[in-house]
């Protein structure tokens, strides 16, 4: 109990490993996120003193003045009588607007609580087509879409960011019109308020859309500068929030991965965080072959079947093969505008990074996003690439594992090779046991690691064989009660052996009880019916039909149908009756294309086995 296995060792380097390599990047995204939350609740009390200060005083209306017809001049008079003078009727007044807006305050700073109170508040200057939130990210040089006001509609983007990027880069609120609409149809105009949002770290850009006729841009001047605290604190929290969910994923992605042995379930695993966090519709992971000369899929999601099993990439070729070349990763907006395969499967932005750590490159994870413009940022970036590196390390584990995992296994099957010299009529035999018994336990449903304990027990199964002498395996005689007696002890001997071995744990009691019999008169404990391991019912078929279809020195070896007659005979006494039916199926299925060889195992008893 004081040893440990090599799996926990290795889950336990696993873990250590990816905790170290990613926990730096993780605490940072944690420290930001903290940050970003005090900022965003800083920024959201001086929002509410803002707004408070702000709202019994309405905002003054610029009001155009109506113009009168001037009063003609009167004549002179000429007389007392006066003469009656014709007066045009002047002019009906135009209708006036209304003289003062009233701000709306958002019921919070939650982004899209205030992009709806800004939509509320202009629509007093006319009609309001849609009001948008964007996030300015330095990282990815795009516009991330934060929020929108329910029921609008957003121009067509290579048309409608031109104001909104103008607007981030000059530092100015800028009026623009947008001319939309397919040729085919009357096309329409938007007048495009586009407004820098901006307060220390926080960058950004907030849009109003007019229909038919352009805004009041002294009153929209006025509004949106009483917006502008609530807007940038929006941008804060929203910044916050998303740095704390990527930093949550990235902990669960770090413990998940370090406990994973399998590679495939790595990268699948890995693949799906990736989605997660950023909310991506595509996603891929590509992995060098082992020639090291091309990259191709390992894992998708959102791709076509043709396209997974069709790409192969070189280093250097595509965004793919650069990202895996260089070790640095890329983020493209302008998918549509790019001669590639990702813009007929409807992509329009993708980020792929790097999949590395220092001990050199494995492959590349991909991610798209069907949505226009951009929404992936500097934190999905930066999360994608902490994800990458914990997949790498993930993977270098798992086949050190892996390859640890062979190594044991072949020096297992080298010792089981050099105990079938010690009988000249064994050669061949384990290999068929083992074959046998993986077989129908495939059949049966075991899973993995009870199909790879399986594995095992058939090859070590006659370990305890080597307390036995030498003349028990050659011997064409009666056997003595002293043989007879070490002969039912071999499989104890070899329990014994393996117990020794913490890895070997779950084999023990398949071989410990593989001499058992369906009706509880077997050895060695006279387990009956299902008490006895599903794993020894097993490894009981295979090992009696391999010593029936092998040469004896006191007979000669059956055919294979007389050798399932034999096992059907004794279903429900010596063995397990379903799992008899399931092996002849198996067995009657191969025919005549299984050339099994005729040589065998140690002499049987006189039950069929061992």
């Amino acid at each position: 109990m004081g040893e440990m296995r090599p799996e926990r060792v290795g889950r336990i380097v696993a873990t250590i490993t990816g905790i170290a390599a990613t926990g730096h990047a993780v605490v940072a995204i944690l420290l930001g996120s903290w940050v970003l939350g005090v900022v965003a609740a800083a920024m959201a009390i001086a929002a509410i003193v803002c707004f408070r200060a702000c709202r019994p005083e309405p905002i003054p209306r610029r009001v155009a003045p109506v113009e009168r017809a001037a009063p003609k001049p009167e004549p002179a008079s000429t007389s007392t009588r006066e003469t009656p003078v014709d007066r045009p009727t002047p002019p009906a007044p135009a209708p006036r607007r209304p003289t003062t807006v009233d701000l709306i305050a958002p019921t919070s700073i939650d982004a899209q609580s205030v992009v709806d109170a800004l939509c509320a508040t202009v629509r007093a200057l006319g009609e309001v087509r849609d009001v948008t939130l964007w996030n300015a990210d330095s990282a990815t040089e795009g516009l991330a879409l934060v929020a929108r006001a329910t029921g609008g509609t957003i121009a067509p983007p290579a048309v409608g960011t031109a104001p909104l990027k103008a607007a981030h880069e000059h530092g100015t609120a800028i009026l623009e019109t947008l001319t939309i609409g397919p040729a085919t149809r009357e096309a329409s105009t938007v007048w495009r308020y586009a407004i820098p949002v901006n307060f220390g770290e926080m960058a950004g850009v907030a849009a109003v859309d007019f229909d038919s006729e352009p805004p009041d841009s002294d009153v929209l001047k006025h509004i949106t500068s009483a917006f502008q605290v609530p807007l940038a604190a929006a941008l804060a929290l929203t910044a916050a929030r998303e740095e704390s969910e990527s930093a949550r994923a990235l902990l669960e992605s770090a413990r998940d991965l370090s406990r994973m042995l399998d590679p495939d379930e790595i990268v699948r695993s890995a693949l799906d965080r990736a989605i997660h966090i950023t909310d991506a519709a595509t996603g891929s992971v590509m992995l060098y072959e082992p020639d090291g000369a091309t990259l191709s899929i390992a894992a998708a999601a959102g791709l076509p079947e043709e396209v997974v099993q069709g790409t192969a990439v070189r280093p250097g070729d595509g965004i793919a093969g650069w990202v895996a070349l260089s070790g640095q990763p890329l983020v493209i907006e302008d998918m549509p505008g790019r001669s590639t395969p990702a813009r007929s499967r409807g992509v329009r932005s993708a980020v792929s990074v790097p999949i590395a750590d220092e001990h050199g490159t494995l492959g590349v994870m991909n991610v798209g996003a069907r949505a226009y413009p951009t929404r992936f940022t500097g934190t999905h970036l930066a999360s994608l690439e902490t994800l990458a590196r914990q997949m790498a390390t993930a993977l270098r584990n798992a086949r050190a594992m892996e390859s640890a995992g062979e190594l044991y296994f072949d020096t297992l099957r080298a010792l089981a090779l050099a105990m079938e010299t010690k009988d000249p009529y064994a050669s061949g035999g384990t290999e068929r046991v083992m074959r046998y018994a993986v077989m129908l336990g495939d059949a049966v449903g075991l899973g993995d690691d009870d199909s790879r304990a399986l594995e095992i027990a058939a090859m070590l199964h006659d370990i305890g064989m080597s307390a036995t002498c030498e003349s028990v395996f050659s011997t064409d005689r009666p056997l003595s009660t002293i043989e007879r007696g070490l002969l039912t002890m071999h499989p104890v001997i070899a329990a014994d052996i393996l117990e020794q071995a913490p890895a070997l744990h779950a084999v023990a009691p398949i071989v410990y009880h593989h001499h058992e019999r369906y009706d509880g008169t077997g050895y060695v404990n006279g387990l009956k019916g299902e008490d006895i391991p599903i794993g020894a019912r097993i490894l009981a078929i295979a090992d009696a039909f391999v010593a029936m279809t092998s040469d004896r020195p006191y007979r000669s070896a059956l055919g294979h149908a007389e050798a399932l007659e034999e096992l059907t005979e004794n279903a429900g006494t010596q063995f397990d009756p379903r799992l008899v039916t399931v092996f002849r199926g198996l067995v009657e299925a191969e025919g005549s294309l299984m050339s099994e060889s005729r040589t065998g195992s140690p002499p049987n008893e006189s039950d069929g086995s061992r």
